[in-house]
């Protein structure tokens, strides 16, 4: 064999082994697994704390929520626009402590753990009012935060004077004045954020609002005269539209007609359901405000905050009417807002002064709202249930009390009817893709109920609800459920999924994980 040959063979049995042994180790490697895309890992989990009042909608007020790992430095969170919503982002698993306080609110303290691999959690956390402490610590004249609306104007800053025994003199003029109610000195207003939070509710008002009916009951006393009360019943009709000067009109209607003649001594009441709407961002500007600190109400804890109409704004609220002619009620005086929710819950308004030309001497109004559930639009509004007015006109003194019932509302709100039905989850899917996912709800132990697993398709742009309850698609109490885990095959950013339970609960969101499928 000649040297050259030699050479060849050794060269082409060299270059069939290698490539022999390229072939084995490619065949021994392991082949990579399929996976979903955007999988979970460890840093990447996050929590979502979400906070509820006990009628399930969300809390609004001014709260502090704290997370505190068992080792280490306290976690930062950031709203996240969501009404009610704190976001916390990188965390690394182990056992936590969340603690969530508000101004009239009982601190929650709920301890969790924070498993590797999931990449969201949700925290529901109820809160519940605080029961007030009997002898508040009254905050002297001076010291309470005030605020002025836009444009120039003197801010208006109430005196401080207990009433006498107790008792009131609806009789007197500036009775608010004089009798300022107590409030709790350790607690700060936050004055912005409380008008802001009732200005945005009596945007809702009018948006939700554009008719509804009820049944008033009227009882009307002259004081100075010894007969019995007169009363009367009405049909009640109340509409709102807006008007050409980019405010809105109120109009009211008893059995059908306007008419004065239908009330007693001639004196109609008109406007009760108005006046809380000078909160709203239209009408807020002409009014002072001061917040005077967190009061009671009702037994509950409340934002109290002074009202009163500035001189150098025009008088868009309240007037009187006699004859031809139109005379502008200047009015000041004081509400009393939840500090989770800010509805308006009462309101007390008097004159700031005499409308000597028609010989109104004082006006004296005391409203007391109360949440009403429009069932068919899944719809709440906050009106007036019952009212007292006490006027002094021309010599003589008038009490007037109103009670309505029976409210009905006639208009449909579409985007109302998109909301989740009460005590369910709901998941919203973002993306251009169906997504599939398991649902897995386990209640409460010692329940002695077996978790309840659901398979979910989302499709593509579209909302999909399962409600909790017996003989529902979640076949549980909606008392009993302790946590629940939603896994889905798609991004994480694709799909919102949130829970519309009145009881404190978890919910994980496992994106980017084959779900198992359901037997």
């Amino acid at each position: 064999m000649t040297r050259a040959r030699f050479l060849f063979l050794l060269l082409a049995t060299w270059l069939l082994l290698f490539s022999m042994q390229n072939a084995c180790a490619a065949q021994d490697s392991p082949v990579e697994p399929l996976t979903f895309p955007h999988a979970d890992s460890q840093a990447d989990a996050s929590l979502k704390v979400r906070l509820r009042l006990e009628d399930e909608s969300p809390f609004l007020g001014a709260a502090r929520v704290s997370l505190l790992p068992d080792d280490g430095y306290e976690v930062i969170g950031a709203p996240t626009g969501a009404e009610g919503e704190t976001q916390f982002s990188g965390m690394l698993p182990g056992k936590y402590l969340v603690e969530t306080s508000a101004p009239g609110y009982l601190t929650v303290r709920r301890t969790m753990q924070i498993e590797a691999g999931h990449r969201q959690r949700i925290l529901y956390v109820v809160m519940k009012p605080r029961p007030v402490a009997q002898g508040a610590e009254k905050k002297e004249a001076g010291t309470t935060t005030a605020v002025t609306l836009p444009a120039a104007g003197n801010t208006f800053v109430a005196a401080a004077k207990p009433a006498v025994n107790g008792a009131r003199d609806f009789w007197m003029l500036h009775e608010l004045e004089q009798n300022v109610p107590p409030v709790d000195a350790s607690v700060e207003c936050p004055t912005q954020q409380v008008l802001k939070g009732v200005g945005a509710r009596m945007t809702e008002f009018v948006s939700n609002l554009e008719k509804f009916t009820a049944t008033e009951e009227l009882e009307h006393h002259r004081m100075d005269a010894k007969r019995e009360p007169e009363k009367r019943h009405f049909d009640y009709v109340v509409t709102v539209s807006p008007n050409d000067w980019g405010t809105f009109t109120l109009s009211e209607f008893r059995n059908g007609s306007t008419d004065v003649a239908q009330f007693p001594a001639g004196v109609a009441t008109f406007g009760l359901p108005a006046l809380a709407l000078l909160f709203h961002p239209v009408l807020a500007q002409d009014f002072q405000f001061t917040c005077e600190g967190l009061g009671q109400s009702d037994g509950k804890a409340v934002w109290q905050v002074h009202f009163a109409q500035r001189t150098d704004r025009p008088v868009r609220i309240r007037s009187y009417r006699v004859g031809m002619r139109s005379f502008s009620a200047y009015l000041e005086g004081r509400v009393w807002v939840d500090p989770g929710s800010y509805q308006v819950e009462r309101l007390e308004a008097e004159l700031e002064k005499p409308i000597t030309e028609i010989e109104l001497a004082n006006e004296h109004t005391i409203i007391k709202y109360l949440p009403i559930e429009f069932r068919s639009q899944k719809l709440q509004i906050w009106l007036p249930q019952e009212a007292a007015t006490y006027v002094e006109r021309k010599g003589h003194r008038y009490y007037r009390r109103l009670v309505y019932t029976d409210f009905r509302l006639f208009n449909v709100d579409t985007a109302q009817n998109i909301e989740a039905p009460k005590g369910s989850y709901s998941f919203f899917n973002m993306s251009d893709e169906e997504i599939t996912g398991v649902l897995t709800v386990v209640p409460k132990e010692g329940t002695q109920l077996e978790a309840v697993s659901l398979r979910i398709v989302v499709p593509s742009r579209r909302r999909v609800y399962k409600v909790v309850g017996p003989g529902k698609d979640v076949n549980l109490p909606g008392s009993a459920v302790e946590s629940a885990t939603f896994v889905h095959n798609g991004k994480a950013e694709s799909m919102r999924v949130e829970a519309d339970l009145a009881y404190a609960t978890t919910l994980d969101v496992i994106s980017g994980t084959e779900a198992k499928k359901m037997p």
